[in-house]
């Protein structure tokens, strides 16, 4: 019998209030004490999470696993992925979630980054490291900066989650992470994603992108899987699925004009690439999500 995992907006918790948002963040023990230090195995559709133990200690359910950890560890969640914790008492530390498509922008600018957005993953911290030291205060910053309404906070937050996953991903790099694509082939990923960003709409075949880059197919999706650890066409199809959630939350346009406007000649096929995609309708991903989210201001 295969066990139904819920889907989540925010940590442990299916429902939050009415503001809306694209990124929240609060202290672990906020929300773990009322559900007795342990969040059950759940998923995020359209969101990622950082979750960062400055102390404490736990077990982070991981590629269908519970994987133990010690402060300081981050665990970074990868949207729509099953993940779970249980944490003890005396665990201190903030949890971050954000839209996925804030991965999107530093995914694009480095073939390790992209590698590393791409799965859920612990990241033991070292103090002493410098990527562990700034991961560190960037989430300070960003609580800060929630709790407050300074002028211009939301822009600052914009760059302050970027800054957060860089120094995530550097900080897993120096704790022993795989080795990523270097030289060329990091090169040839920064300018596939490029190319993606200015091409997806069209729904080229995957042929296009690799004589582009003066590859063929097969070498093209080696290179991609080696750096990002998935294929071309997930990549394309990822995009897609990014660019749609965002339009379904943030504009009042039709299903059909969604479809439309991201190159689908036919809404129904729409429908069904994104049902395949996400699990649900764009109809029914708008509704789940658009009683809990406004814009931000």
């Amino acid at each position: 019998m295969s066990i139904q995992i819920p889907t989540f907006r925010l940590y442990g918790e299916k429902r939050d209030d009415p503001t809306g948002f694209w990124l929240h963040c609060e202290t672990i023990p906020e929300r773990s004490r009322v559900h007795d230090w342990e969040i059950g195995p759940h998923r995020h559709e359209s969101f990622f999470q950082v979750l960062h133990i400055s102390n404490g200690s736990g077990e982070a359910l991981i590629d269908g696993r519970y994987q133990p950890f010690d402060g300081p560890t981050a665990i970074f969640v990868a949207p729509q992925e099953a993940h779970g914790f249980r944490f003890s008492r005396d665990v201190e530390g903030l949890v971050l979630t954000a839209l996925a498509d804030r991965l999107t922008a530093p995914a694009r600018s480095n073939a390790a980054i992209a590698f590393f957005a791409g799965s859920s993953r612990l990241v033991n911290l070292s103090p002493q490291a410098g990527p562990a030291r700034e991961l560190t205060q960037t989430m300070n910053s960003i609580h800060a900066e929630l709790s407050g309404h300074e002028a211009g906070r939301m822009v600052l937050l914009e760059a302050l989650v970027a800054t957060m996953i860089v120094h995530l991903a550097r900080a897993g790099e120096l704790a022993g992470g795989r080795e990523q694509a270097t030289g060329r082939d990091a090169q040839r990923i920064a300018m596939l994603f490029d190319l993606i960003g200015a091409h997806f709409r069209e729904h080229r075949p995957v042929t296009f992108y690799a004589e582009m880059l003066g590859l063929s197919e097969a070498h093209l999706n080696r290179v991609c899987r080696a750096g990002t650890g998935r294929s071309v066409q997930a990549l394309l199809n990822a995009r897609l699925v990014e660019a749609a959630t965002r339009d379904l939350i943030f504009t009042p346009s039709s299903v059909q004009a969604i479809a439309y406007a991201l190159g689908f000649s036919d809404p129904a096929y729409f429908n069904r690439f994104f049902r395949k995609q996400t699990g649900k309708t764009p109809g029914m991903f708008r509704a789940s999500q658009r009683d809990h989210m406004a814009f931000s201001t």
